[in-house]
């Protein structure tokens, strides 16, 4: 600060002045007496002041000068502190702001990097559960066909006739079968439908990551935009209420939590989604190889049975062969009882004869020798040879009869058999063989 002047001494009146001025005693009185004087007119006595209220008022004002003027070099010292203060405060707070802005854009493109990164992660999850829900509901759809081979096969066996339409072991595992695929399409039901929810809660996560991403983009290019303002750059604007634009803001802690959110709730559906293609891999395989072990029992009880039936048809077959030899050799001993039976009429007629003609003897002739007795003896021979025979050929007829019954019996249970055979070798085995069970199983198993 300048030093102020010093302050002379106030100058001593001369005599003359001092005999008309009149003596007063302040600074307001002197100045009162010169504008008296100066306004009198020439010939009146005027209102004269001292000297030293002269000396007063001068010192007076060079002091109020000299105080006006410190102030205002005092003044405008703290102007140029204050501005340069004030500059060096903006260009600090501007500069603050740049970095904070930096920061805030590093923070921003960090969060949108990881949800960039998630959002690829659920896109591929979403591919992989899609894929492994078409898995499934191929999976689905391959059951129709062992469930209609399966329905076919109980329905070709009802065909069976007589002894034969039997509720045997094939009947009992094609039920079996049956139950199980009706199991398998309930649970692969089920499958796809907890699929379809996974796939809907992680599009809905998509979506949100996606909206998420869209506000980070929006947000990394406004603070870009700010950050690389100046004082020098165009189209810049006051904003006379800067406050008003508080109503719309967030805390930054929300701002990154609700990022953490969407994260978090994605990564989740993620994990829930791989049990969900894992539940969904595993159900397929197991139901396949169920199904597989099943179809192959099945398989071994037509087998089973068939060996069976061709076992009891051969037994059959073997049973006619000597049923029909033994009719040949009972129709043969037949012949030949009929045509003993038919040799015993010549000597019977001869003996007959022979008496007739003897007992046309006169007399005394008429009597009961050798010969009547012999004849007589013959007689019953031939009549008890006849009756034997005809009891033996009434005893053959009946056991030919009944061999026919059998013959024809076997005959009927053969054709059974071969009907029985025929619906299971050509109807159910080869319509069994159009499975295709390695369609079944996902792509690659």
């Amino acid at each position: 600060m300048a030093e102020l002047p010093t302050i002379r001494e106030p100058v001593q009146m001369t005599s003359a002045y001092s005999s008309v001025l009149p003596s007063y005693g302040s600074k307001r009185d002197v100045g009162k007496a010169l504008l008296q004087t100066l306004g009198a007119p020439s010939n009146a006595v005027r209102d004269r002041k001292a000297p030293d209220q002269w000396n007063a008022a001068l010192n007076m004002h060079v002091r109020l000068s000299d105080k006006d003027k410190n102030k205002a070099e005092t003044q405008r010292d703290a102007s140029n502190r204050l501005i340069k203060e004030l500059d060096q405060k903006t260009k600090s707070k501007q500069a603050e702001v740049n970095r904070r802005l930096q920061d805030r854009i590093t923070t921003v493109a960090y969060w949108k990097q990881r949800l960039n990164t998630e959002h690829a992660a659920i896109c591929q999850e979403i591919t992989n559960l899609s894929m492994s829900k078409k898995k499934t509901q191929q999976a689905l759809a391959s059951t129709e066909l062992p469930t209609e081979v399966s329905q076919n096969c109980l329905k070709n066996r009802e065909n069976r006739e007589a002894i034969d339409l039997v509720q045997d072991l094939v009947d009992d595992e094609l039920i079996n079968e049956l139950n199980m695929l009706s199991e398998v399409q309930k649970l692969l039901a089920t499958r796809i439908g907890d699929s379809d929810q996974r796939l809907k809660n992680l599009n809905d996560c998509k979506a949100n990551l996606e909206y998420d991403i869209r506000d980070k983009e929006e947000c990394l290019r406004l603070d870009e935009h700010c950050y690389k303002l100046n004082n020098g750059s165009a189209g810049l604007q006051q904003v006379a209420q800067p406050s008003l634009y508080d109503g719309h803001t967030t805390t930054v802690d929300k701002h990154e939590s609700f990022s953490q959110d969407n994260l978090e709730k994605s990564e989740v559906a993620r994990v829930m989604s791989c049990l969900q293609r894992e539940l969904n891999d595993f159900s397929i395989n197991k139901s396949n190889d169920e199904l597989q072990k099943q179809s192959e029992l099945v398989g071994s009880m037509f087998r089973l049975r068939l060996k069976e039936l061709t076992a009891a048809k051969t037994n059959l077959d073997g049973q006619l062969e000597k049923t029909n030899q033994e009719i040949s050799s009972v129709e043969d001993s037949l012949h030949q009882l009929r045509e003993a039976l038919r040799s015993k009429d010549g000597p019977m007629k001869v003996a007959t004869t022979r008496f007739a003609v003897r007992s046309k003897r006169p007399n005394v002739e008429q009597t009961r020798d050798y010969v009547h007795g012999g004849l007589l003896s013959e007689i019953n021979d031939i009549s008890g040879s006849q009756e034997a025979l005809k009891q033996q050929i009434a005893s053959a007829e009946e056991t030919l009869h009944r061999l026919l019954k059998n013959k024809e019996r076997l005959q009927q249970d053969i054709e059974i058999k071969k009907k029985s055979i025929q619906i299971d070798e050509q109807q159910c085995l080869r319509l069994r063989k159009t499975l295709s069970w390695r369609g079944f199983r996902p792509a690659g198993m």
